[in-house]
């Protein structure tokens, strides 16, 4: 008998657009596709782990769609007065009362969140230890939370290195790699009627020009590339996780699109 192909799942970070990696898994399980191997950045890990640590995609589906502003004032009302506006202890709390108080090393599913050491410049995956720390570690969006510190270095979010880890996936053993990229539907924009743009819409536009082409270039690598067209992906903001939960309904359509291109 010929050995089936091991599928992996390279779950990309994208903030509030994550929400679509719901409605992909949704359609992958619902199609009998396995999931052999899943690596994710930000909120790809987010993602990624919580299906992982559950393992019942509507669970997951079913606390995103309950997550309001309750929940999301518990979880970031966490202030800091070092190198980011939050800390991040909260978030690693709420995690763990939705999936509980589990080692990566446990899950059923071999599982990869990704960081990015900040004086370095390398991408820092973590394969083992506190999954919801591993998640907040890879959701360590610079401003916003603090860097998290380990053995005297200072990771932030796996996003800024390799925002759709297809190298990281292919690695931990897959022949398939699934590449769910979040920022290939983020350009071109419209230039706004007035043709007048601030310095801080410059600096914006960057970063996400950046974000863009770094995933361009990681996908490049997967064997099926998933790029799911959200309304408003190139709008960001925290809040958006409870205001932009249709995001899930695209990341199915997208989904659905490539299945006959998953041959295992």
């Amino acid at each position: 008998m010929v050995e089936r192909k091991k599928i992996g799942l390279a779950l990309g970070s994208g903030g509030w657009r994550g929400l679509a990696h719901i409605g992909v898994l949704k359609v992958l399980l619902e199609n009998d596709i396995p999931i052999d191997y899943i690596a994710g950045a930000s909120a790809g890990a987010l993602i990624g782990g919580m299906y992982d640590a559950l393992q019942d995609i509507d669970e997951v589906e079913k606390i995103a769609l309950n997550f309001g502003y309750r929940d999301f004032f518990s979880a970031l009302f966490d202030p800091s007065k070092s190198s980011g506006l939050l800390r991040g202890e909260k978030v690693i709390e709420f995690l763990q009362e939705q999936i509980g108080n589990k080692n990566i090393e446990d899950l059923s599913i071999p599982f990869c969140a990704v960081t990015t050491n900040l004086y370095t410049g390398q991408t820092s995956p973590i394969m083992k230890g506190n999954l919801a720390a591993a998640i907040r570690a890879s959701g360590s969006i610079p401003f916003i939370f603090e860097p998290v510190t380990h053995q005297g270095e200072y990771y932030v979010d796996g996003g800024t290195s390799m925002p759709v880890p297809v190298k990281i996936v292919r690695k931990m053993g897959a022949d398939i790699v699934i590449g769910v990229n979040l920022y290939g539907d983020m350009f071109p924009q419209s230039m706004p009627a007035s043709k007048k743009i601030s310095s801080l819409t410059v600096a914006q536009m960057s970063h996400k020009l950046l974000l863009y082409n770094l995933s361009l270039n990681d996908v490049r690598l997967a064997d099926v590339v998933i790029t799911p067209k959200i309304p408003g992906a190139d709008k960001d903001g925290l809040t958006k996780f409870i205001q932009n939960k249709e995001a899930i309904k695209y990341g199915s359509q997208a989904a659905r699109k490539v299945l006959s291109d998953i041959k295992f």
